[in-house]
């Protein structure tokens, strides 16, 4: 009987705290990190049971509080630990699911369509410069020395997607 009475007489202070509880804790379940929100949802949870002994005076009663908050701080983390296993926090705003690089970065069969093709040096390869082939920009490597801007290059070879380069028509010093 005293289980049903902690419900129906807790005091409106101490549900709004436990209600403002809940909801930081779900926050910092959706945001990434410990942070304000988790230190917020502590706070408002010690708050409850403090203003719950201070109204009830009842030992049972801070027990049952505590309770409480480490339930629905329970809750809350089986949610968060089911929706990232389920994938559903992926497809959020406030989770990034994408790398800033292309996601043919690592894949050098588009460079070696280059191999045997010629291009334009238009920045100083010392040994590694930028080269214009067919009409694209590309950061290329000398294989000997260096080559100045203007001359003609060959793509003799790409290794670990960096597009090695010969002078042509002319000796590299």
């Amino acid at each position: 009987m005293e289980f049903v009475e902690f419900f129906t007489q807790m005091h409106w202070i101490v549900i709004v705290l436990l209600v403002v509880c809940s909801a930081f804790f779900i926050i910092e379940a959706v945001v990434p990190g410990f942070g304000v929100w988790g230190i917020l949802g502590i706070m408002c949870g010690v708050a409850a049971i403090i203003c719950e002994a201070v109204f009830t005076k009842s030992l049972f009663d801070v027990f049952l509080m505590i309770f409480l908050v480490l339930l629905v701080f329970t809750l809350v983390f089986i949610l968060f630990s089911l929706l990232l296993s389920k994938g559903v926090l992926k497809k959020t705003p406030l989770v990034e699911n994408s790398s800033a690089l292309p996601e043919d970065y690592r894949n050098s069969e588009k460079l070696k369509e280059l191999v045997g093709k010629t291009g334009k040096v238009i920045s100083l390869c010392k040994p590694t410069g930028k080269a214009t082939i067919d009409g694209v920009t590309y950061t290329v490597r000398s294989t000997k020395a260096n080559i100045f801007v203007g001359e003609e290059v060959k793509v003799v070879d790409i290794k670990d997607n960096t597009i090695l380069v010969e002078l042509i028509g002319g000796k590299n010093e």
